[in-house]
């Protein structure tokens, strides 16, 4: 995992993966403002995006996910949003595998879960089976617009 702020960009780039560096520098020379929700391709099924726009939830109403082929690259431009982050696990068990199909699978609470508040501007970094918990309040629920970014683990190297 990784947290970094979009205009700390040029010194986060020179320790990142070349991979999320590209993805992210594609993204941010879009205008954002004038993107609507959905999905984008930076390069096909390799390396895409979807800006997605949503209200945060209760904690208890949101599940720890991971993922086993994408890492996500999470931006939010529109925020506080609250995450639920913890290391992988490969003894917990899934309690909805989606991995096949949607590369997604939610898992109970995972043990020495931390939390993390990201603002507008802000990104984290999550890797092939880093669990993680989006949408979470920080103090009430707020609308949320954020991108996420998906790099294939290939282009990592993993």
């Amino acid at each position: 995992m990784f947290i970094g702020t979009l205009a700390h960009w040029a010194e986060h780039k020179k320790v990142l993966p070349a991979a999320i560096v590209t993805a992210v520098d594609a993204v941010r020379s879009q205008d954002l403002a004038k993107l609507a929700a959905g999905r984008y391709e930076i390069d096909g099924s390799q390396m895409f995006f979807m800006i997605q726009e949503m209200n945060s939830k209760k904690l208890e109403d949101t599940r720890s996910e991971a993922h086993r082929q994408y890492a996500d690259v999470q931006i939010v431009l529109n925020g506080p949003e609250r995450y639920g982050v913890a290391p992988p696990d490969g003894t917990l068990a899934p309690t909805e595998d989606r991995l096949e199909e949607k590369d997604i699978a939610f898992y109970p609470d995972p043990a020495n879960e931390s939390f993390v508040d990201l603002a507008s501007g802000m990104f984290t970094i999550f890797y092939p089976g880093e669990f993680h918990r989006p949408c979470c309040n920080v103090s009430q629920t707020t609308a949320l617009r954020k991108i996420v970014i998906k790099v294939h683990r290939s282009l990592l190297g993993l």
